[in-house]
């Protein structure tokens, strides 16, 4: 998976199925290199991060939103690194 070559619906999915992961509600488990590479890249790209949440967020509860940022933003995003 190259997170660059994925639409923003695209990498919704892969933030639901890394979300539902780390929640412990699915078997489906990112391996550490494919979340690494999502992590990355939405940590240093914020236009792709802010068009994956606004497609994440069509697929979500409305309640569960404050949760999925809280986690998209603190847990799951690594800052873009300096160079």
């Amino acid at each position: 998976m190259r997170p660059v070559d994925l639409t923003p619906a695209e990498i919704a999915d892969q933030l639901a199925r890394m979300y539902n992961a780390d929640l412990g509600q699915s078997d489906d488990i990112p391996s550490p290199a494919e979340r690494t590479a999502l992590a990355d890249y939405l940590g240093c790209h914020e236009e792709a991060r802010a068009a994956a949440w606004l497609a994440w967020t069509a697929e979500l509860n409305p309640l569960d939103w404050d949760q999925a940022e809280y986690w998209l933003d603190v847990e799951f995003i690594e800052p873009c690194p300096e160079h």
